[in-house]
């Protein structure tokens, strides 16, 4: 079930601001890459079971090359730090090709683009796809300095006045005022963001009284489990044998199926990627990845095996 990985090569390796090095990807036989969209990812592997997602930042339009941008967590799991101490131009890299669960929907008027630090990277396209069908936007960047805003020249040069930077300095009175920002908005908006759990908080709160304003959003790490969440053990059915796996309170769907001699593509593990989708066929689902939205969680029709549980005694998965 696992997908066939990619062989590039990093033809360049540069820093584009204070701990954030944007990298180059060519196929190495040549070929052109798979198509993709604003706010799609890779899943990039790196060697001794490190695997991580990185969105795309290249214009989807040049296809014989991908380019991605990694900001360097010494103190992070291990994956950014080996790109940036051990990767270079030269170097060969298998990646997973891309996959979007942020999507931009082009049927709105009006649009907020809000981006923290390295969360500029599926906005900055989701601009020029907006710049390209004349649709109205502003891009709002939140940094801590300039020197932290990652590909800042660009941003200026390619949309002007669309694109608005805010620097704390790590003063919280100077950081961007959502609330203010959210009501000066005279028709239904459309707002996407990337960036941290405060700041993806933020904007939830502020837009929580405003029925106009709908909020998009991707996220950097595993969304955090509600404080009543409880994990009791149940049952799995496979609808393809019938056969019947017990879950434990402190096991996942992922491993049981996986210690069952199930073979389940799998990249993060956290409920970011999407890559461990399964179809839910019955029962009802808990929900705890950061990949499908309300509606989607509501549905009850997939479910993430690596970290997703249940509300009812039994699933039945299409497997």
């Amino acid at each position: 079930m696992s997908s066939q990985p990619i062989t590039t090569r990093i033809t360049a390796a540069e820093d584009v601001a204070g701990q954030i090095r944007a990298y180059t990807l060519e196929a190495t036989d040549g070929s052109e890459l798979p198509d993709f969209s604003a706010g799609a990812h890779i899943d990039v592997l790196l060697g001794n079971d490190l695997i991580r997602q990185y969105s795309l930042c290249s214009d989807p339009a040049e296809r014989h090359h991908y380019r991605i941008a990694v900001l360097h967590e010494p103190d992070g799991r291990g994956g950014s730090d080996y790109m940036h101490r051990q990767l270079k131009a030269g170097d060969e890299l298998k990646i997973h090709g891309p996959r979007n669960h942020f999507e931009l929907d082009m049927s709105g008027d009006n649009y907020l683009l809000l981006a923290g630090g390295i969360g500029i990277t599926p906005i900055m396209l989701m601009a020029l796809q907006l710049q390209a069908a004349g649709k109205p936007f502003t891009l709002h960047y939140l940094c801590r300095t300039p020197e932290q805003a990652a590909f800042r020249h660009w941003l200026e040069e390619t949309f002007g006045s669309a694109v608005e930077f805010h620097y704390s300095y790590g003063d919280a009175a100077k950081r961007l005022d959502l609330r203010a920002l959210f009501s000066l908005q005279n028709q239904p908006t459309r707002v996407y963001t990337c960036g941290s759990e405060g700041l993806l908080q933020a904007i939830l709160d502020a837009a929580e009284s405003l029925p106009d304003i709908e909020v998009n959003f991707e996220r950097f790490s595993a969304a955090p489990v509600a404080d009543d969440a409880v994990s009791e053990a149940f049952e799995i059915e496979i609808a393809s044998s019938g056969e019947t796996l017990q879950v434990g309170e402190a096991q996942t769907i992922l491993e049981v199926l996986q210690d069952a001699g199930h073979e389940i593509e799998t990249m993060c593990k956290e409920g970011l990627c999407g890559s461990c989708e399964v179809d839910l066929l019955e029962g009802e689902a808990d929900h705890r990845d950061s990949v499908l939205n309300d509606a989607e969680k509501a549905e009850q029709n997939v479910l993430m095996v690596c970290c997703s549980r249940a509300r009812t005694p039994r699933l039945k998965l299409d497997l």
